[in-house]
């Protein structure tokens, strides 16, 4: 089967009601500024790292795929379509329920980040650079549609989702700026050494790993403490985890995560929890850390005598304060 068909070699299209129209048509116009757009979001979607950001942005182009097929329909709607919010099938009432959805995602990510203080100049990293040109295209496809929204109902039902469409966009590309500027204060510190409790080898084996949790437990009997503490090496992998009687089930997740981050960041979780507060250098790192990092008090790293890191450990089940004083016990 041919791609082409040479109808549209004079410069008129078809829409679906078998209208012919000029390609300069406002409808046409809307119509590609819309297929730009889905074409762009199919990159943005093809370098996404998570599943639930494919799943959202296929969503998105499915949406958008609707607005192209009702546009190009009839340039008047049949009288029961946009106005009628009695009709189940009413694409004012679909329309709406999908602007309620993005409303929610522009709040969960506001809510993970602060807010602007200056104006963005665009092209901090390739990903904002694809978010911000997909949300300008996404503002031309609006314009476009509010030229024809006069005369075809349903473009006049759609406006609102393309312009939340738009703002959208907009907050996931400085979400994405405000994880470079995080990742990169991260591996800043990481240039700084911190020294804690030493060794004489390269990394943590298991018989260290014991001798750890053995004086962790101890010291937490101690306490009157039922913990979890772990153990991981300098590549925040988990070597031992011993939990105690009574211990709850929510502090072995907790010891590993407490672990795993002072392993990466090279420092106590207890500086970090300072680090993290509104203003702080690493503010909003847990937003980005896919729930591996967790900056409260019970995870210290461990070094050897030269300097490097050897891996970790993590204490979970008293208080803040308490879970790093048990961790800071460690000695071998």
């Amino acid at each position: 089967m041919s791609i082409y068909t040479r109808t549209g070699d004079n410069g008129k299209t078809m829409l679906q009601n078998g209208n012919p129209i000029p390609k300069h048509h406002p409808i046409v116009q809307a119509m590609a500024a819309l297929d730009e757009l889905n074409a762009h979001i199919g990159i943005i979607k093809s370098q996404a790292s998570q599943v639930e950001s494919i799943a959202d942005y296929e969503k998105i182009q499915k949406n958008i795929m609707t607005v192209l097929s009702l546009i190009s329909t009839a340039e008047k709607p049949p009288a029961h379509s946009w106005k009628d919010k009695s009709s189940s099938t009413g694409w004012d009432d679909f329309f709406e329920d999908e602007v309620a959805i993005l409303e929610s995602g522009i709040n969960a990510i506001s809510s993970k980040m602060p807010p602007a203080k200056s104006f963005v100049t665009y092209g901090a990293n390739p990903k904002s650079a694809n978010l911000d040109l997909a949300r300008a295209i996404a503002r031309r496809a609006e314009t476009k549609l509010t030229q024809i929204a006069e005369s075809s109902g349903y473009a006049k039902a759609t406006l609102a989702y393309i312009n939340r469409l738009s703002d959208f966009l907009y907050i996931k590309a400085r979400y994405a700026d405000f994880e470079q500027a995080v990742t990169q204060a991260v591996s800043d510190a990481l240039n700084k050494t911190k020294t804690s409790t030493t060794c004489s080898t390269n990394d943590i084996n298991l018989a260290q790993a014991k001798t750890i949790l053995e004086i962790i437990e101890h010291k937490a009997c101690e306490l009157d403490l039922s913990i979890v503490a772990a153990c991981v090496n300098a590549a925040g992998n988990p070597v031992a985890v011993h939990v105690m009687d009574n211990a709850l089930l929510v502090s072995y997740e907790a010891a590993l995560a407490k672990a795993y981050t002072a392993a990466a960041l090279k420092m106590s979780t207890a500086d970090l929890s300072q680090l993290v507060q509104p203003g702080q250098q690493f503010y909003g790192l847990e937003a980005i850390g896919d729930g591996k990092i967790l900056p409260i008090g019970g995870g210290i790293p461990l070094y050897n005598q030269q300097g490097n890191i050897v891996g970790a450990v993590g204490v979970s089940g008293g208080t803040a304060a308490q879970d790093h004083e048990l961790a800071a016990a460690a000695r071998f």
